[in-house]
């Protein structure tokens, strides 16, 4: 398979996602009250934040990508394409569910959606990368399942059954 992608393009798709992820965790404190769920939401907001910074510092560093094509434009409508269909939609998953929140069980299982999500993105996105800069993608789904570590242990401890 022809690696079509830069590792530019991979972390600036990982920069959006921590956005999203940082507006969903944000716009979901103003709608729940439980204390336990807003600690660990503002955690996972703080993380959000905090990933989008070293992404960016990422990025600084990736230096410039000329996609070979077979013809003028293909990359521009792959990319597209590709980003219509995988990265919006998971954008648009934090904005479309935020109203939905009602109890710290939707919040929760919400929140496992979007970072379980963040993951199969990731994984998806691996195949058309090099194997230099494969390195750089696992260290971002490390930080997603870190995340995943940290829900399924308050779910635990607060006898949340999804």
């Amino acid at each position: 398979m022809n690696k079509m992608l830069n590792i530019s393009e991979i972390i600036r798709f990982a920069i959006k996602i921590e956005q999203a992820g940082y507006k969903f965790y944000v716009e979901s404190l103003k709608r729940i009250q439980e204390p336990g769920i807003l600690e660990l939401f503002q955690y996972l907001a703080d993380e959000e934040f905090k990933h989008e910074n070293i992404f960016k510092n990422l990025l600084k560093k990736s230096g410039d990508f000329t996609p070979p094509e077979s013809y003028q434009g293909e990359y521009n409508a792959y990319m597209k394409d590709f980003i219509e269909s995988n990265l919006f939609r998971h954008i648009e998953f934090s904005q479309d569910k935020i109203d939905q929140i009602k109890d710290i069980k939707e919040a929760i299982s919400l929140a496992l959606d979007f970072e379980r999500n963040s993951i199969v993105f990731y994984t998806a996105l691996k195949r058309f990368i090099d194997g230099d800069n494969r390195q750089i993608i696992e260290t971002i789904i490390q930080e997603e399942l870190n995340h995943i570590f940290r829900i399924n242990r308050f779910q635990q401890e607060y006898k949340l059954v999804l």
